[in-house]
């Protein structure tokens, strides 16, 4: 019936569909007989025309070719996630960027929302459309910023880095908002207090609990670093003080300073020369900082990822001594229990190196 319709109308053109007798059409035929047409507007106009109060029937069974559309998509994409079509007009809105054109940017913010809860089949959308066009709100800067929050919430496990993405925005805040890293802790972590039984999760706290644990695993994001890119003592001082209080309290001080140390690992170098930021060697090199130091050791073996094993341990040995003579400079700027966790790790990369001669010793000799 498709092929049917859809080779009368090229060949006698609309005169064909208006001319046809519908008077006896219930409205899902009238609906599907459009939706076998070209998504134009000029199907849109004869959608709302001919349908009038039964419009749903055909947005809910068009396939929203956006690629078909000769005009201004708005007003489609406006329809469809009316009637709950969030995946097509996410695909919509995907030709319009694809096409550098402009982008209703609340719309776009609540199709995406829309999508999250949506029963569309999706099929014929990957996770690259969704991630371009969140991009495309990250640099748009009349978006609003809570918005936007939710919506990167919304996407955490598809925004990583290998994807060319990230929560930008929720890093940030991450980054410079205490109350809202406190929160992270304790949705993933329990308090070490033990005053509540341990609660079944539900599905849903299962999701936040992993969009939590994902953010938290991914974070680059110094605290302290502003919207424009720059560091504040003076912010990362009172987010740190904020933090220590807030967890105290709730029972979650080392889970924390275990995850602040991880990402402490990006800190940049000071001006005076010193390769790390000497307020952030300062609290690395506080009596009570073990956990945070701890931390710092774990995040800087984790952050060399997959690499190439050289059977000499090369690398490993190079990698050795570039933290002796990191550990010889924070010594000699005064932050010597910092300076034990450098040459902890100089140590730790010495016997990596150690193991992986002796390995590659031991298969050249059982051959």
């Amino acid at each position: 019936m498709s092929r049917f319709i859809w080779r009368c109308y090229h060949l006698q053109g609309w005169g064909w569909c208006d001319d046809l007798d519908k008077s006896d059409w219930t409205p899902e035929q009238v609906g599907q007989f459009l939706a076998y047409l070209p998504f134009t507007k000029e199907t849109w106009g004869r959608a709302s025309e001919w349908l009038q109060i039964y419009e749903c029937e055909y947005w809910t069974r068009t396939d929203a070719n956006a690629y078909q559309a000769d005009g201004d998509l708005v007003d489609a994409i406006e329809k469809l996630i009316e009637h709950g079509r969030p995946h097509a007009a996410i695909d919509c809105l995907d030709r319009i960027r694809h096409a550098k054109q402009s982008i209703d940017s609340n719309q776009c913010i609540r199709a995406l929302l829309a999508a999250t809860s949506s029963n569309e089949p999706n099929y014929a959308m990957g996770g690259y459309q969704i991630i371009e066009l969140i991009k495309y709100l990250q640099e748009e800067p009349s978006v609003n910023q809570d918005d936007l929050f939710r919506v990167e919430w919304a996407y955490v496990p598809l925004l990583n880095r290998d994807e060319g993405a990230a929560p930008q925005l929720l890093e940030n805040r991450l980054a410079n908002d205490p109350e809202l890293f406190c929160e992270v802790i304790r949705i993933i972590y329990r308090s070490n207090k033990g005053e509540q039984p341990p609660v079944e999760p539900t599905e849903k706290s299962k999701a936040i609990a992993e969009n939590a644990w994902q953010l938290l695993h991914d974070w680059k994001s110094l605290p302290g670093t502003q919207r424009d890119g720059t560091f504040s003592e003076e912010c990362f001082t009172k987010w740190l003080q904020r933090i220590v209080e807030v967890c105290t309290e709730t029972g979650h001080l080392e889970v924390a300073l275990i995850n602040i140390g991880k990402v402490l690992i990006h800190t940049p170098p000071d001006s005076d020369g010193l390769w790390i930021h000497r307020v952030v060697a300062a609290a690395l090199n506080e009596r009570q900082a073990d956990n945070m130091r701890d931390g710092y050791r774990t995040g800087t073996y984790n952050s060399r990822g997959m690499h190439w094993v050289d059977p000499t341990g090369k690398p490993e040995r190079e990698l050795a001594h570039q933290f002796r003579s990191k550990a010889e400079d924070v010594e000699n700027a005064g932050f010597q229990r910092f300076a034990v966790t450098l040459r902890d790790l100089a140590e730790g990369y010495d016997r990596m190196a150690e193991r992986i001669i002796d390995d590659h010793k031991d298969l050249t000799d059982n051959k």
